[in-house]
């Protein structure tokens, strides 16, 4: 039995069930019935919910009320942040020096956040919005963020000559997978160790 309200005090169904699946937490299959007993709520916000976590490609529907959680595994948390940032180079390379400047000074989050607003492409502008949004936010939210704080700075000071770029989206795009795995493995270590 899925216990999510016990250990998440706040956040709407779609964040704390999201927030579950990014930690390993559940997988498998599981009924809409089951998540809704577990929240404390009723079915109607969870298939809410789950339409939102099936558009963030978490999980897939089933015909019988029940969803398949999406199998994380370390192959696919690296090839989201490689396919990150082969777009964002895209979206960079079409931003003029104004831009590229106000770039250059924003946090992490916003820096992610200004390129999926001025991605072109709409295709492109969903698919980072939904990478920021659900993993690299998942990632700055769980981390220390040293080893990523400062391969993020050298991507930054790195906006202006494309070929640099190139090499610093490759390490970040790596540091910020490697550090997914190690949020995941730790909380399933955890998980496993408080299991009476």
């Amino acid at each position: 039995m899925l216990e999510l309200r016990k250990k998440y005090k706040s956040g709407s169904a779609a964040e704390i069930i999201r927030e579950a699946i990014l930690l390993g937490e559940i997988s498998g299959e599981i009924g809409q019935n089951e998540f809704a007993d577990s929240l404390g709520i009723s079915r109607i916000p969870v298939r809410e919910a789950l339409i939102t976590l099936e558009y963030h490609g978490l999980i897939e529907k089933l015909p019988n009320q029940h969803v398949r959680i999406t199998d994380i595994d370390d192959k696919a948390v690296k090839d989201l942040f490689i396919d990150m940032s082969l777009m964002e180079i895209e979206v960079i390379k079409n931003l003029n020096a104004e831009n590229l400047q106000s770039l250059s000074s924003l946090g992490q989050a916003e820096f992610h956040r200004s390129l999926y607003v001025n991605a072109v492409s709409p295709l492109r502008k969903t698919f980072l919005k939904i990478l920021t949004e659900t993993y690299i936010m998942f990632v700055l939210e769980h981390s220390d963020g040293r080893k990523i704080n400062t391969v993020f700075g050298n991507l930054k000071l790195s906006l202006g000559d494309i070929s640099i770029l190139k090499a610093c989206y490759t390490v970040y795009a790596e540091a910020l997978a490697a550090e997914m795995i190690r949020i995941r493995k730790y909380n399933k270590e955890n998980l496993t160790h408080a299991e009476p």
